[in-house]
């Protein structure tokens, strides 16, 4: 796994929008919240631009996201938000240049697919975090200041209150994940995960509980579970339910999925679309304690 090197107070951060169209004013929240950790702002082209739900169209989004890609005066790509639109344009990025000097590339949600073609094409190490359509000026974020951290290069050892369906032990293996509906979506292409040793993360928002079910099982049949070394549980977010009830709560459709299963598991990991976000450098070799008292994930 290669790794972008660290930023310092003198890096250059590119800010793009890939997918959902955003505002002015949370594209200047995040050039006031970073250039106040002193780092340099420069910003795409299209990301004001509004073409259907998404921040411009496919050319443009592109168009923004290969320069930074290119560019070796970035050092990090920050993504404003998820929503939809990465998937249509990730065929056409060219990762030759991006390759020879890697950059952190940040964001979640819709941005699980870029953090999916870096692991499982390119081998590059990338962040899931908070992104700038999340970012509260004046108020206190711990998630923020937690990724300003890793992103300078300060390991991180984060503490989670026990719940009652993590399965104890410990494990060490690479971090991979994220939004579960975008890794779903992935499965037999290039992208799709590739499980042995790894410690899968999984998150979402506003899904369907059977859709749930349903996304658990196709893991579970293509032998996702048999390989991974432990799961982490994130935030799954206004779930939503039919008329006639599925019958089971999120956590308890992945509980019972998993049953089988001797891997350890944590629940209600804190990170995806609540806050507190907390960020997770998928690529890079973790260690993670489940415990009857609290769990620990180290990176």
């Amino acid at each position: 796994m290669k790794f972008p090197h660290f930023l310092t107070p003198k890096s250059q951060i590119g800010l793009v929008a890939p997918a959902g169209k955003t505002t002015s004013e949370v594209v200047k929240a995040a050039i006031s919240l970073l250039s106040a950790k002193g780092f340099k702002v420069v910003i795409g082209n299209h990301i004001l631009d509004s073409h259907y739900q998404m921040a411009g169209t496919d050319s443009d989004r592109l168009s923004d996201l290969q320069s930074f890609l290119n560019r070796d005066d970035i050092d990090a790509i920050f993504c404003l938000r998820g929503g939809y639109g990465s998937i249509r344009i990730i065929e056409q990025l060219n990762f030759s240049s991006f390759i020879n000097k890697p950059k952190w590339i940040v964001g979640f949600s819709d941005i699980t697919n870029l953090h999916s073609i870096l692991q499982n094409v390119y081998s590059i190490a990338s962040m899931h975090a908070l992104m700038p359509v999340n970012y509260k000026p004046g108020k206190k974020m711990p998630d923020f200041e937690m990724l300003i951290d890793l992103l300078t290069g300060k390991s991180q050892s984060i503490s989670v209150s026990p719940h009652p369906f993590n399965k104890t032990g410990s494990a060490e293996g690479q971090l991979i994940g994220g939004n579960l509906s975008i890794l779903h979506s992935l499965r037999g292409t290039p992208m799709d995960i590739k499980a042995d040793g790894k410690i899968l993360f999984i998150e979402d928002v506003g899904e369907y509980l059977y859709k749930i079910d349903r996304m658990i099982h196709t893991f579970k049949l293509g032998g996702t579970f048999e390989k991974i070394s432990a799961l982490i549980v994130g935030q799954f977010t206004n779930m939503l339910d039919n008329d006639m009830p599925f019958g089971q709560t999120v956590y308890e459709i992945i509980k019972h999925s998993i049953k089988d299963y001797s891997f350890p598991v944590l629940y209600n990991y804190p990170a995806g679309h609540s806050s507190p976000n907390y960020p997770l450098v998928f690529g890079k070799t973790v260690t993670l304690e489940v415990t009857e008292n609290s769990s620990t994930l180290k990176m």
